[in-house]
């Protein structure tokens, strides 16, 4: 990470900074250097009056961070006319089919740059937003897994597409319970579950449209042991398109603020993939996502709990969520050291 460094006075420090040097008081180190300064630890530099100057850091932005934003907005713009297209349908008509066949084309033509997308999915995931943003981030992850896959470009079209489409029953469901603020109730989770059912039903009408995608639709949240919805049914029951879209749903929806719940991160998430892969989730897929994915953490920089900042050296496939770190000349492997963790990954 490139950085400069500021010497600003305490109003003018802002959360993300890095502090340069040690701050003590009464011969006392009360902030350690290359502290990542919080919102709380500037009130408390502000109450306490140590020093009128302050020297600290400040990332400059990367040529890879200014592409992984510029994707930021491009799937931002594909979210809202995703959202668009899916407020003006009663029922689908092939002008708004078209409009939602040109979003998937979208999706198929960024996912091409892999390692910012990859980094945009896994940095931002789908925000507040379970429906458009959460639609497109899940359609560029099937087309990546369908692409390490080695499908043809006529099946990896028709993934992208059914992901896309692949919550659109949640359009359907009363807005008190999809954007509730609190833990759904039983009866609720019952009525959200339907949009699966929903969905099917909408897209089923499509006119000329491959049967693969309406299954995906309907078969999204079904799961190999049978435990899933809304037809409970098992194993290669489950259409393959549904497979790869229910990896990329789960990663995304764990990765990801929720009305009621705030993102696990990207470390958990595919922690619960590899754990899923045993009995939910087709292993196959799974491994094949997982393997290609970890080559994107190595070299990325993470917080840890004690605000130091590391470089990712190796990933353990058998402890997702603690690699091997590397920071002031020594390295870390976190899984011997079990009071330190990741916090979040920094960009």
């Amino acid at each position: 990470m490139k950085r400069k460094i500021r010497t600003l006075s305490v109003n003018k420090l802002e959360a993300g900074m890095i502090l340069v040097n040690e701050i003590q008081q009464n011969r006392k180190v009360l902030i350690a250097k290359d502290t990542v300064l919080t919102d709380s630890i500037i009130s408390q530099l502000e109450r306490a009056y140590i020093l009128e100057k302050i020297e600290v850091y400040e990332e400059l932005e990367s040529n890879e961070a200014k592409s992984v934003r510029c994707m930021q907005n491009k799937f931002n713009e594909i979210s809202l006319s995703l959202q668009q297209v899916f407020n003006n349908i009663s029922k689908l008509q092939k002008t708004n089919i078209k409009e939602v066949r040109e979003l998937s084309t979208q999706i198929q033509d960024e996912a091409k740059e892999s390692n910012i997308i990859i980094k945009n999915v896994v940095f931002y995931g789908s925000k507040n937003d379970p429906i458009y943003r959460h639609d497109v981030n899940v359609a560029a992850i099937s087309n990546l897994i369908g692409t390490w896959m080695g499908l043809e470009q006529n099946k990896l079209s028709l993934l992208t597409y059914a992901a896309v489409l692949h919550d659109i029953g949640k359009i359907r469901i009363d807005s008190k319970i999809s954007k509730k603020l609190k833990p759904l109730t039983v009866t609720e989770q019952e009525i959200m579950q339907q949009h699966a059912l929903l969905g099917y039903n909408i897209v089923k009408e499509i006119d000329f449209l491959d049967n693969s995608v309406s299954h995906a639709v309907l078969m999204h949240h079904e799961r190999l042991d049978g435990s899933g919805y809304p037809l409970g049914i098992r194993g290669d029951a489950i259409s393959e398109f549904a497979k790869i879209i229910a990896i990329a749903d789960v990663f995304d929806s764990i990765n990801s603020n929720r009305y009621y719940k705030k993102s696990r991160g990207p470390f958990e998430a595919i922690e619960i993939i590899k754990q899923e892969s045993f009995s939910k989730l087709d292993y196959k897929y799974c491994d094949i996502f997982l393997k290609h994915l970890l080559n994107y953490y190595i070299g990325e920089h993470v917080l840890l709990n004690t605000n130091k900042i590391c470089k990712i050296i190796q990933m353990d496939i058998n402890d997702l969520e603690r690699p091997l770190v590397f920071a002031d000349n020594e390295f870390i492997n976190l899984r011997e050291n079990k009071d330190l963790y990741i916090q979040s990954l920094i960009l």
